[in-house]
């Protein structure tokens, strides 16, 4: 059972930090599925037990990759917040964020595809940080809704996010039809009910 990384020693947990951060910078640069475990451990100067002795599986290892991109993601989105004049323009604003870096780096959307199947419990939990994250990130500008219509609004606008991303991933949709739909789902939560 891997160690979690509040157990380790200084030592250690930098010799974690630098396993992550070598499968960070291999997923900028390569597909998930075309990187292996090897490589990380080679790219990272530790042999490949050690790195297992951190990481249960490669879906482990690459979970704790996405909660560091995720962290980033949200000291963006708090360092700079939304700059429109009311509610739904901040949020379109941060959503659109969001689908430009993945626009930039597809291969972390593949990353995120492929591990949030996984049957690894180390991953899942990792799995639920970086959602956790994500989410926090994304709802800075809900926070003066009460929490029930705040995660409603959140709920229904990451499906929407998350769908027209897959969509984009297999092809059949453009990433400026992403944000089309973006545009249009944050547009309908927030305008009267339409007239039949």
């Amino acid at each position: 059972m891997p160690p979690q990384p509040s157990d380790l020693t200084s030592a250690q947990r930098a010799r974690r930090d630098r396993i992550v951060d070598a499968a960070f910078d291999l997923l900028l640069v390569r597909e998930y599925d075309a990187i292996s475990i090897k490589e990380v451990a080679d790219h990272s100067g530790v042999a490949l037990g050690t790195l297992y002795r951190y990481f249960a599986s490669k879906e482990h290892l690459f979970a704790a990759a996405l909660v560091k991109w995720g962290s980033a993601l949200r000291t963006t989105a708090l360092r700079k917040p939304g700059t429109g004049n009311d509610i739904s323009s901040d949020l379109l604003e941060i959503y659109l964020r969001a689908v430009r870096a993945f626009e930039r780096r597809p291969q972390f959307f593949g990353a995120l595809i492929a591990l949030e199947s996984s049957c690894d419990p180390h991953a899942r939990l990792l799995w639920i940080e970086f959602s956790t994250t994500t989410s926090e990130s994304f709802n800075s500008p809900l926070r003066q809704f009460v929490p029930e219509r705040a995660e409603a609004i959140s709920n229904t606008l990451m499906y929407v996010l998350h769908g027209s991303l897959r969509s984009w991933a297999n092809g059949s949709l453009s990433i400026d039809g992403v944000r089309q739909r973006l545009t249009q789902a944050i547009g309908l939560v927030f305008s009267p009910p339409p007239v039949p």
